[in-house]
C-alpha cells in the first residue's frame, strides 16, 4: 500500500495581507425634516471596486427613530450569494446642534454584507446605526 504525501491546504495565516481600501463619503441632505419618503438613498460611490450607497429610513425601519444602512448599490448585477467582509462607520452630523451628532461603527468588528435581490434590506449580518 502506498500513501501519497498530502500538502497542507493554505490557511488564512499563510495568505498575504492586503491593506483594505479606505474612503470617506459625505452625503448632505438638504431640508432633512421635510423628507416624506419611507426610504431615501444617497448617490452611489465606489470603494474596493464595488458600488455602495447609504440607505436611510427618516422615520425608522420598524423603530421610532432614524435607521441608516450601508447598501450594496448594484445587487441586481451581482451573483447569487455574493458577500463582502467590510469595516465601516456611519456618522450623522447635526449642523445646528453639534451635541446631537453621532458616529457608529468606529472600533467595532467588521461586517459581512450580502447582496439582496429586489431592493430587499441588507442581511442581519450588516450594521444599523
Amino acid at each position: 500500500m502506498e500513501v501519497a504525501q498530502v500538502e497542507p491546504a493554505s490557511t488564512v495565516d499563510n495568505q498575504p495581507v492586503e491593506e483594505p481600501p479606505t474612503m470617506k463619503f459625505t452625503w448632505t441632505i438638504e431640508s432633512f425634516s421635510r423628507l416624506h419618503t419611507k426610504k431615501h438613498y444617497s448617490d452611489m460611490f465606489i470603494v474596493g471596486g464595488y458600488k455602495w450607497r447609504i440607505l436611510i429610513f427618516p422615520k425608522g425601519n420598524n423603530v421610532d427613530y432614524l435607521s441608516m444602512y450601508l447598501d450594496v448599490a448594484d445587487s441586481q448585477a451581482l451573483p447569487y450569494g455574493w458577500s463582502r467582509y467590510v469595516q465601516f462607520s456611519l456618522a450623522i452630523v447635526n449642523q445646528i446642534h453639534n451635541k446631537y451628532s453621532i458616529r457608529k461603527g468606529k472600533g467595532l468588528p467588521c461586517f459581512w454584507l450580502n447582496a439582496m435581490k429586489n431592493n430587499d434590506m441588507l442581511s442581519e449580518e450588516s450594521s444599523q446605526v
